[in-house]
């Protein structure tokens, strides 16, 4: 008489898997959002907290309004450290249409609030590390 394993006080016969190879192929990188360098009308319609090889980001995504590029999507992320020659205030300034305060810039702010924000941003193409071009805010006013 065979012994079987029990579990949960049921007996079950443990067969082997048939050996099955297995695949992986590359992610395919997502379409980026490339528009003409200029300067565009847009809104803040999100903000975003993720990690990449540059460290941890806060990413801001833009929609344009109006024009030929109508909601289209480009974004901008700067590193999450407040202070005022960061690149974080920039954006903050241009969002705002003023300076940070002191007490802003020892307390922080809520990014959530600006949702909805309307601005001015300057876009320029950028290439990825991948070697793919992208439309890059690099400046809000």
């Amino acid at each position: 008489m065979i012994a079987r394993p029990i579990f949960n006080n049921r007996t079950f016969v443990k067969t082997k898997e048939a050996d099955v190879p297995v695949f992986v192929k590359p992610k395919a990188p997502a379409a980026a959002t490339v528009v003409p360098d200029g300067t565009y009308r847009a809104v803040l319609t999100g903000i975003r907290q993720f990690s990449n090889s540059f460290g941890e980001r806060i990413g801001f995504e833009f929609s344009i309004k109006g024009g030929q590029f109508d909601g289209a999507k480009i974004m901008r992320s700067t590193a999450p450290q407040l202070s005022r020659q960061s690149k974080l205030a920039e954006v903050l300034v241009g969002l705002l249409g003023r300076e940070l305060t002191v007490e802003e810039l020892n307390l922080g702010l809520d990014l959530e609030q600006l949702v909805g924000a309307e601005c001015s941003v300057l876009v320029l193409a950028a290439k990825a590390k991948n070697g793919a071009t992208y439309s890059n805010v690099e400046r809000v006013f």
